[in-house]
C-alpha cells in the first residue's frame, strides 16, 4: 500500500473522529430547550397564573414548560369561551392538555376529559371544599379539581353612598341582607340621575346566575323537584322582578340586557352607577387595565338582595381543572394541577386576582385568618352561595333559558308565556341555537 494511500485513509478517518466528536460536542452541549416537555394550558390568564405558570416553569427548568393559551376577559365571554374550547378539543388533538372550565361545564366536557379518580388520592380531595367539589363529578367520577371559586356579590360605590345623610343606616342594612323591596325603596330615596343597579342581562350565561339566585332563593330544591320546568309561580316571580327592576321601577337601565361581565363593569364605572352585581375578583381583574381608578377605589362588596321571605342567596362560579383525553401528557398536566392547588398558589390566587381559594387550610388555619381576618366574613357569606343545577344537558337548556329571559326582561314577551315555550322549548329538544 502506497503512502499516499496510507495517508489519504488517515485523513478520513481523523475526518470522521472529528466530525463524529463535533456532533456529539453539539449534541451534549445544545440548547435543552428542544428535549423540554410542553404541556398547552387554557384558562383565563390573570396575573396569579402568571406568577404561577413563571414559578413552575423555574421549578421544572429544563424537564418541563407550561404554555398558557389565554382567553382573555375583554374578548371572551363566558359563552365565547366554552364553544371556543369545545371546538379545540373536538378535533381530538393534543393542542390542549389543561383546561379551565365554569364547573357547570363539567358534565358536558367529560367526554373530551380524563377520568380523575387513579391520580387524587381520598387525602388529595380531603385537602379541598366541599362545597367546590360538588361540582366535579359526573356518573360518579371525578372529572375534574376545582382551581378556584367564586360568588355573586353586590358591588357598591361608597364615595357616592356617602353623600346620603343617611350612609351609615344604609351600609347596615346592605351588610345585613337587604330585600328587593327595600332595595327598590332605596333607590327612591336617593334620588340619584345616575343608573343605580347594573347586573348582566345578556343573552348569556351571566344572566342565568342572576335568574337562578332569585329562582333558588324562593326554592333551593327547586330542580330536584320540578326539573327544567319553569311552569311554576317561582319561576315566574323570579323573571318578574328582573323584569319589573328594568321597565316598572326604572332601578336598572334598559342597557343591561345587552351587558355581560366586562361591558356591565366598565358601563357601572363610566356612568357612576351606584350598585352592580358581579364577582368578588372584579377587585383585581381591572389592576392592570383600570377603566378610572379614581372612583375603583371607592368599590365595597356586600350581600345581593334578596326577595321578601327567602332565602339570601348567591350562585357559585369559579373555575374547575380538567385533563384532555387526547393528551400524551396526562401524568405532567396532573402534577401541574396540584401544583396550582398547594396552600401557596391559592394563597397567590387570591391575592392577586381576587379569586377565592378551594383548599379547606385557607379556612381554617390560624395562619391564613390572622393574616386576612376579612376571610371570616367571606365564610359567612359562602354559607349563602349554592349551585347551578348539574345536569349533562345544562349548557343546552341554559341557552333556551337565557333567550326566553332575556327576551321578557326586554318586554318581547309575557313572564308566563316566555317560560312557557322556554320550558317546552326543553321538554320537546327543540333547540334553537347551535350546540356543540
Amino acid at each position: 500500500m502506497s503512502i499516499s494511500f496510507k495517508q489519504k485513509w488517515g485523513f478520513l478517518f481523523l475526518l470522521f473522529l472529528t466530525i463524529a466528536y463535533l456532533v456529539l460536542y453539539y449534541f451534549l452541549n445544545a440548547p435543552q430547550e428542544s428535549r423540554i416537555t410542553e404541556i398547552y394550558f387554557a384558562d383565563r390568564i390573570t396575573v396569579a397564573h402568571r406568577i404561577l405558570i413563571q414559578k413552575y416553569n423555574e421549578l421544572n427548568k429544563g424537564r418541563v414548560k407550561v404554555i398558557p393559551i389565554d382567553f382573555p376577559n375583554p374578548d371572551f365571554s363566558t359563552n365565547d369561551r366554552k364553544e371556543m374550547l369545545a371546538r379545540l378539543l373536538r378535533g381530538r388533538g393534543d393542542g390542549i392538555d389543561i383546561f379551565a372550565v365554569d364547573p357547570i361545564w363539567v358534565q358536558r366536557f367529560a367526554k373530551w376529559s380524563e377520568p380523575l379518580n387513579k391520580y387524587f388520592s381520598e387525602a388529595d380531595l380531603k385537602k379541598i371544599q366541599t362545597s367546590a367539589l360538588t361540582s366535579c363529578y359526573f356518573e360518579g367520577e371525578l372529572y375534574s379539581v376545582p382551581l378556584v371559586m367564586v360568588y355573586g356579590v353586590l358591588y357598591y360605590r361608597d364615595d357616592l353612598l356617602k353623600q346620603n345623610k343617611n350612609y351609615k343606616q344604609i351600609i347596615e342594612a346592605l351588610n345585613n341582607q337587604i330585600t328587593y323591596e327595600d332595595f327598590i325603596k332605596l333607590k327612591n330615596e336617593l334620588n340619584t340621575n345616575h343608573p343605580f343597579y347594573i347586573f348582566t342581562g345578556a343573552d348569556y350565561e351571566g344572566l342565568i346566575c342572576v335568574y337562578m339566585e332569585l329562582l333558588l332563593s324562593l326554592n333551593r330544591n327547586y330542580f330536584e323537584v320540578h326539573s327544567f320546568n319553569f311552569n311554576t309561580k317561582e319561576a315566574q316571580t323570579s323573571l318578574q322582578i328582573l323584569v319589573d327592576l328594568v321597565n316598572k321601577y326604572k332601578i336598572a337601565p334598559k342597557e343591561v340586557t345587552g351587558l355581560t361581565e366586562v361591558p356591565s363593569y366598565q358601563y357601572f364605572i363610566k356612568n357612576d352607577g351606584m350598585f352592580l352585581r358581579g364577582w368578588p375578583s372584579y377587585d383585581k381583574d381591572f389592576v392592570e387595565s383600570p377603566i378610572d381608578s379614581a372612583k375603583e377605589k371607592y368599590l365595597r362588596k356586600a350581600p345581593l338582595p334578596h326577595l321578601i321571605n327567602s332565602i339570601p342567596t348567591s350562585i357559585f362560579g369559579g373555575w374547575n381543572l380538567m385533563i384532555s383525553k387526547f393528551s400524551t401528557k396526562k401524568d405532567l398536566a396532573i402534577d401541574f394541577a396540584k401544583f396550582l392547588l398547594s396552600d401557596e398558589s391559592q394563597e397567590i390566587f387570591y391575592n392577586k386576582s381576587g379569586h377565592y381559594p378551594v383548599v379547606n387550610s385557607f379556612y381554617n388555619s390560624k395562619k391564613y385568618l390572622d393574616k386576612y381576618p376579612e376571610i371570616l366574613k367571606v365564610i359567612d357569606y359562602m354559607k349563602m352561595a349554592t349551585h347551578r343545577p348539574a345536569n349533562v344537558d345544562y349548557t343546552k337548556y341554559s341557552k333556551i333559558l337565557a333567550h326566553y329571559i332575556n327576551s321578557a326582561i326586554e318586554l318581547k314577551m309575557p313572564v308566563k308565556e316566555a317560560l312557557s315555550e322556554c320550558t317546552n322549548a326543553i321538554q320537546t329538544d327543540k333547540v334553537m341555537l347551535k350546540e356543540f
